[in-house]
């Protein structure tokens, strides 16, 4: 509520941009490894690529599949971002637009979990009475275990609605004018706006009068220093510790746009924040370096919270880095025409770095060693989804250094392609010709086998008319 708290709510500027990117290592959903592939394609249509226990078949832009067989992992599409599904013997989930999402679970103590979430039916069934739920927004429905509750339920949302978490029930009637609920050490009530209160005994207890105008409370009662803070909107609102380590003070405050003016300290982490002309200057600090913020927004701004750090410059240009045990990551965007990403699982000692500059070109390497490239491209910001199975379509040249030796190299949306590894060699012309050598052997087809030529060990034939060999 109060500017020295500010920290933790900066981060919005950043997190579209973070949405954008693989914040977390993920099961390949591409053949890998060293084998050796099973490679065929037809134009930009048709792609198909085997290796022992992995097989990739897209028919594009319509449909693909990836199976790998070792860990039971599926993944299709159709139209995406129409639909996705990921699968193991496990878990699945799957969505239609990211408007429509389900999810399942094996569990081998208490069995299968299932939901489906859209913006109007709810659905979830398992194996026991808990785990089943149904409803349909707004009229009639029912959550369990849902939304960090134990039980959501509602009829004619928001005529009526109740929630249960733990041991406390609330009620609602025209939810958020109507309130009233509690438990044995919890007591809440609201009649929006005349009057709201929420306790939780020995915790903290919040008021408001005439709401927006008129707010105070307590909280951390439990803690060592308890801390008091009030509201006369909007001129003037504090915030303060009983024994004075902490306080904060803002005049003319606004929802969203923070304080006219504010400032704020806390002995206890030796944290100060200031602020002017509500969010457009900014500064905060602390003696152990884990905080630092300096934002003269929209021109420039650079924001430090323990591992993360984040830089902007204009409303174009941001930096952000990550350090911590599972992820060491670094994010530069110049929106919308450059993002570059490189991202270290120290964990699983697995590396991606990832590059694009849209919509000219496009570039990913990853631990094994892949690499590819494309121009152009066709989604301003990363989404391998799109890029597998939109790209091509648009792509003028396309190349791919495999980590199993094999290399591709693609001109004109794939009206020429060429692939090649230590001991073969292809190229492909769709609707005109083929051509292949492997080793010795040699084989080379147009149209399809309307005439061909083959060669394998000392033997050499021609083919005729597809059926004939002479």
């Amino acid at each position: 509520m109060i500017f020295v708290h500010k920290k933790k709510q900066i981060g919005f500027i950043f997190l579209i941009l973070f949405w954008s990117s693989e914040i977390f290592s993920k099961i390949p959903d591409k053949p890998h490894g060293e084998l050796p592939s099973d490679y065929f394609q037809f134009w930009f249509l048709y792609e198909s690529e085997k290796r022992p226990g992995q097989n990739y078949e897209i028919y594009r832009p319509f449909f693909s599949i990836y199976q790998e067989h070792e860990t039971a992992y599926k993944q299709r599409t159709v139209l995406f971002p129409l639909y996705y599904k990921e699968e193991t013997n496990y878990w699945y989930t799957w969505s239609v637009m990211f408007l429509f999402t389900g999810t399942g679970f094996k569990h081998e103590d208490t069995g299968d979990d299932e939901d489906l979430l859209t913006p109007f039916l709810l659905w979830g069934g398992g194996d026991t009475e808990e785990d089943r739920y149904w409803g349909l927004f707004p009229f009639y429905g029912q959550l369990k275990g849902k939304l960090g509750y134990k039980e959501v339920n509602f009829v004619l949302f928001p005529i009526y609605s109740n929630w249960q978490r733990r041991d406390y029930k609330a009620h609602g009637v025209l939810w958020p004018i109507v309130m009233w609920g509690g438990s044995e050490t919890r007591s809440d009530v609201r009649a929006f706006p005349f009057f709201a209160k929420k306790e939780h005994k020995g915790k903290y207890y919040q008021y408001s009068v005439l709401w927006p105008f008129f707010q105070w409370g307590r909280k951390y009662m439990d803690k060592r220093e308890p801390i008091s803070y009030g509201m006369f909107f909007p001129f003037y609102l504090y915030k303060d510790s009983d024994e004075g380590n902490m306080k904060s003070r803002g005049l003319f405050w606004f929802p969203f746009l923070g304080s006219f003016l504010g400032a704020g300290y806390d002995k206890r982490t030796s944290e100060v924040d200031f602020n002017l002309l509500f969010f457009l200057v900014q500064y905060g600090r602390n003696n152990d370096m884990d905080y630092r913020k300096l934002i003269f927004f929209p021109f420039y701004g650079q924001y430090q919270f323990a591992s993360k750090k984040s830089t902007f410059i204009s409303p174009f240009y941001f930096r952000m880095t990550t350090d911590t045990h599972h992820v060491q990551s670094h994010y530069t965007f110049i929106l919308p025409f450059f993002s570059q990403m490189d991202q270290y699982y120290p964990e699983l000692d697995r590396y991606d770095e990832y590059w694009k500059l849209w919509p000219l070109i496009r570039y990913h390497r990853d631990t094994e060693g892949s690499i590819e490239w494309n121009a152009f491209t066709l989604f301003p910001l990363r989404s391998q989804e799109i890029e597998k199975t939109w790209d091509p379509l648009i792509s003028f040249i396309e190349y791919k250094s495999l980590s199993n030796g094999e290399k591709r190299f693609s001109l004109l949306m794939r009206l020429y392609t060429q692939r090649w590894s230590h001991n073969k060699f292809a190229f492909y012309i769709p609707l005109l010709t083929d051509y292949e050598s492997h080793k010795d052997d040699k084989e080379w087809k147009f149209f399809y086998g309307l005439l061909g030529y083959k060669k394998q060990d000392d033997k050499r034939s021609f083919q005729l008319f597809w059926l004939l060999n002479i």
